[in-house]
């Protein structure tokens, strides 16, 4: 039996299938035609594909002479751009070159790097955000019955302005440098194009001028400038760890942002790039088996199912790029922030959910009833079960943190001379010298963290006043080490994320920040004022009267702190 062509069968029944042509598929959306032709009869199913098939080629046939008229436009407004370039560049080359306060080197690098960046934009598709707006405007303008397909129409004129504008730039290069062997059109998507006569622009379509003034000076490359940048920070004593943060944004940047490129052209488009990139990549991509050795966009392609940064992370990232961008702006490298109201791909959490929990009473018992307060099985191994009791630094900060609400970082950079008696009143100075050794300087979240903190008799009663007697200067807890980031808190950190996870007292709301809140909350529930709350934690006053005065007494702030209570007690008292 002869096989007909697109006709087919599946099960008893015959279908009409028929490829799409190649150059249709866009304007299709679907690369082939299948129909259910609903019989199980032969030759009625012939039939039906006969008459099918027909009209089927007929508007093949029309597409393919729409889709002409479609083309044969849009050429014709992207040449009519090209015409308006031409007449620009030779309108600069022919005038405004010759004078003398014009810097002809200058115009020529600004087009040399320009062109180098255009190029290598085209054989990517990457295109800029001029274009795309200019190609929108240029498709919108063409007859509706004209246009096959908007997609394939916006391709073909984002492809076209591209081009107009890198050989507008190359011949208008070549002029400046007087090679004048090279002032004949090269591409021929703009072959026969000449400058109009009397320089009036072409209404065909109308859009953006192609360039702007060469004479602009060239901005550095973002590369210097992100260095520049950091160098200035560094110079305002900075935190390492912040460093650290805009380090990690750059390498995100660099991922994603031609790094090499004039700042004066970082666009939109970049923005958006970098905005994506960090809503795709999981969550400490860095340290995940499955993408630690990865850039990160192989490593969003390889960490698809794991878990990807929280708002605050994301923001964190994308705010230490803007803030560079907004400097760069600032020293006028760039006029303006690109995509300044571009939002994150993660939705901002609603308010009032909580960022973190007090412990509960349960997990506090928990917590000191873990090796570090029963017995350890040794110095390094803190956490197994053992013999060894000792007060280390790993004792004394949550016991600290919890009967003084202070910050881990707080506690652990702590000194020797920090504990000060004042009206028979011991208290932590919390507090940054600048006349002290620059190993001993400390840092300080707030301008308010600066404060006095009574010594809880809970902290007193567990032998604390002994331990810093038996200190012989420096740092009270010299075991604790400082982090890469040039915080202690990092290492902390890590620590008691482990320990609690060891224990079974972690949660993700359940971190050791929880004592600070635990702190708080004791505070409330013993109807202790909002002002010595605040003067306790080192929290700022909105109210501009708490801001005159030196504050509350020592021998009040000692008086409201003992209130603070807890049902649980803590081993370590008699030993």
């Amino acid at each position: 039996m002869a096989t007909i062509p697109r006709l087919v069968t599946r099960g008893r029944t015959f279908y009409f299938r028929a490829s799409v042509p190649q150059d249709l598929w866009d304007a299709a959306g679907r690369k082939e035609v299948k129909i259910s032709l609903r019989t199980a009869e032969r030759s009625l199913a012939l039939m039906r594909c006969r008459a099918i098939s027909n009209h089927v080629d007929l508007v093949v046939t029309e597409a393919r002479r729409m889709a002409q008229g479609q083309d044969a436009a849009i050429d014709q407004a992207i040449r009519d751009y090209f015409r308006e370039a031409l007449d620009w560049g030779q309108e600069f080359s022919d005038i405004f070159a010759p004078e003398a306060e014009v810097d002809v080197e200058d115009c020529i690098a600004t087009l040399e790097t320009r062109l180098a960046l255009l190029r290598r934009r085209l054989a990517v598709r990457d295109f800029p955000s001029d274009v795309q707006s200019d190609a929108t405007t240029l498709v919108g303008a063409i007859p509706p019955d004209t246009l096959t397909s908007r997609f394939q129409a916006l391709q073909r004129a984002q492809t076209g302005l591209l081009r107009a504008k890198i050989e507008a730039d190359r011949l208008l290069l070549a002029k400046l440098r007087g090679d004048f062997a090279q002032t004949q059109i090269a591409d021929p998507l703009f072959e026969g194009v000449e400058p109009s006569p009397d320089g009036t622009v072409p209404a065909t379509v109308q859009v953006m001028r192609t360039s702007q003034a060469p004479s602009i000076p060239v901005a550095p490359p973002l590369r210097d400038l992100a260095k520049k940048y950091e160098e200035v920070l560094a110079t305002q004593n900075i935190k390492e760890k912040t460093l650290g943060d805009l380090r990690l944004s750059f390498d995100l940047a660099r991922a994603v942002i031609d790094f090499d490129k004039p700042a004066s052209l970082l666009d939109t488009n970049d923005m958006k790039s970098l905005r994506d990139l960090i809503g795709q990549i999981p969550a400490h991509y860095q340290k995940k088996p499955e993408t630690r050795d990865l850039d990160p966009v192989a490593a969003v392609e390889a960490g698809k199912l794991l878990p990807k940064m929280g708002y605050e992370t994301q923001k964190k990232r994308f705010d230490f790029f803007k803030r560079f961008v907004a400097w760069m702006v600032a020293e006028e490298y760039l006029p303006k922030v690109p995509g300044a109201d571009i939002e994150l791909l993660v939705k901002k959490p609603p308010k009032g959910k909580p960022k973190r929990l007090p412990y509960s009473a349960e997990q506090l018992h928990q917590i000191f009833q873990t090796p570090i307060y029963t017995g350890r099985s040794s110095v390094a191994r803190s956490g197994v079960k053992g013999d060894l009791l000792m007060k280390d630094g790993r004792y004394w900060v949550p016991v600290i943190a919890l009967f003084a609400g202070m910050r881990s970082g707080e506690i652990i950079q702590l000194l020797k001379a920090d504990i000060r008696s004042e009206e028979g009143i011991v208290y932590f100075d919390i507090s940054k010298w600048e006349d002290e050794p620059e190993e001993e300087i400390k840092n300080l979240k707030t301008g308010s963290s600066y404060r006095r903190v009574p010594i809880h008799s809970a902290i007193l009663n567990l032998g604390f006043l002994d331990y810093v007697a038996d200190r012989p200067g420096g740092r009270l807890f010299p075991d604790l080490k400082l982090g890469s980031d040039g915080t202690y808190s990092q290492p902390w950190s890590k620590f008691w994320s482990n320990y609690g996870k060891t224990w079974k007292f972690r949660t993700p709301l359940h971190v050791f920040h929880s004592f600070r809140h635990n702190f708080v909350d004791a505070l409330h529930d013993a109807n202790v004022t909002d002002a010595i709350a605040m003067q306790l934690c080192g929290h700022s006053d909105d109210a501009a009267h708490w801001g005159y005065g030196k504050g509350a007494s020592i021998a009040r702030l000692k008086e409201e702190i003992e209130k603070v209570g807890y049902p649980m007690s803590i081993p370590g008292a008699d030993w």
